[in-house]
């Protein structure tokens, strides 16, 4: 499972960018998410009808808490940034890039911050890199 779902998220996230980037410019994009989450819906509905919880769906409804509106507004805001990024002229090959890179530096602080997680110097290094190779691709000689 592990390198599974590191598979699933990546499959994902390609194919994401892939049709995000393909959205009409047309349409509006809150209207374009709720689409979106249309489609996400019915698809976690037959999904979560063929593969149903061992302990019953009221065990895990009553486990719903305000996390999962706080992941549902990053998520909207994601969508939303990325749809809007497209438009604005980004391109596939370095808009996720650049973005992902801003966000996992940012991640390392509150790790530091927060979980009190440790870099070591081989880490440090690669966030250098990454700064540095963010700096490169975003440059517009």
């Amino acid at each position: 499972m592990y390198f599974l779902s590191a598979v699933l998220a990546i499959i994902g996230g390609v194919a994401y960018h892939h049709f995000v980037k393909r959205i009409s410019p047309t349409i509006h994009p809150i209207v374009s998410i709720v689409g979106i989450y249309v489609g996400v819906l019915l698809l976690s509905g037959i999904l979560l009808g063929l593969f149903p919880p061992v302990e019953g769906y009221r065990f895990h409804l009553r486990q719903i808490s305000w996390v999962q509106f706080a992941v549902a507004v990053s998520v909207f805001l994601i969508e939303l940034g990325f749809v809007l990024m497209y438009r604005a002229g980004w391109n596939l090959s370095s808009g996720n890039l650049v973005t992902g890179v801003i966000i996992n530096i940012i991640l390392v602080g509150l790790g530091l911050l927060l979980l009190h997680e440790k870099v070591s110097l081989i880490n440090a290094i690669g966030i250098a890199l990454s700064i540095i190779g963010v700096a490169m691709i975003s440059y517009r000689p």
